[in-house]
């Protein structure tokens, strides 16, 4: 995060946001220069200090979302090696990816965090909340009862538009998403695989809509996420073999 300092991005920390296994999350000023705004900066801890769940299992479809095919072979044979450097490359390879996966969201036009910029094991990124709190995750939100259906249409749309560009989130819950000012805003994204390169890519697509729709069943939103998704994965991915 200094580095954010040092290249005049933030003026200030203003303090921390979250502290979680993976990365504490700090509230910062950003420069007069750059808008003076409330951003959101995201530190990860250093690799041996995080809990990242089955890392290998995302690392398989991530190769088409980083520039460099060549460098992304050469970081999964170190990987398999398990070497010292094979770790530190994968440890970089996930922090990037947050901030790429962001920048193709807000590219078409996907609610997340806008970001800002990445250098070593932090991301800059839009922040949602006021000085008062951070926006709420959506799992902690009693929402009213248009609301549940307005964001439910919305984070299936935002999934099914993800899908059509290649991009499966593969750990999406209600606590991956943020409730601010009316909508749904998707985050902790480094896990994000290429739907054609992974050999899950359905598995984790049914689940992260199964995870929503059980979520909004409590609404009596009832669908069927795994033949949504099924649906889905034939139009975008099977159909375009």
């Amino acid at each position: 995060m200094d580095a954010f300092l040092v290249r005049g991005l933030i003026t200030e920390v203003i303090g921390r946001l979250k502290s979680g296994k993976e990365a504490d999350v700090f509230l910062c000023r950003a420069h007069p220069d750059h808008g003076g705004a409330l951003l959101a900066a995201k530190v990860y801890r250093p690799r041996g200090e995080r809990a990242f769940r089955a890392e290998e299992t995302y690392l398989e479809g991530r190769a088409s979302l980083h520039r460099g095919r060549a460098r992304f072979g050469s970081v999964s044979r170190a990987v398999a090696r398990r070497s010292a450097a094979g770790k530190e490359l994968l440890s970089e390879l996930w922090v990037r990816r947050e901030y790429e996966v962001l920048r193709r969201l807000a590219a078409i036009g996907v609610p997340a965090p806008r970001p800002v910029a990445c250098d070593g094991g932090a991301v800059l990124m839009e922040y949602l909340g006021d000085l008062e709190a951070p926006a709420p995750r959506l799992a902690t939100v009693r929402l009213a009862q248009d609301e549940a259906v307005h964001l439910r249409r919305e984070l299936l749309a935002g999934v099914e538009a993800m899908l059509s560009h290649g991009l499966i989130h593969g750990d999406l819950s209600p606590y991956n998403v943020l409730y601010w000012a009316g909508r749904a805003y998707l985050i902790d994204l480094p896990q994000a695989v290429d739907a054609a390169v992974h050999g899950d890519g359905l598995g984790l697509l049914r689940r992260d809509a199964q995870n929503l729709t059980r979520h909004f069943a409590r609404y009596g939103l009832v669908d069927d996420g795994a033949a949504w998704a099924e649906a889905l994965w034939l139009r975008y991915v099977t159909g375009r073999l």
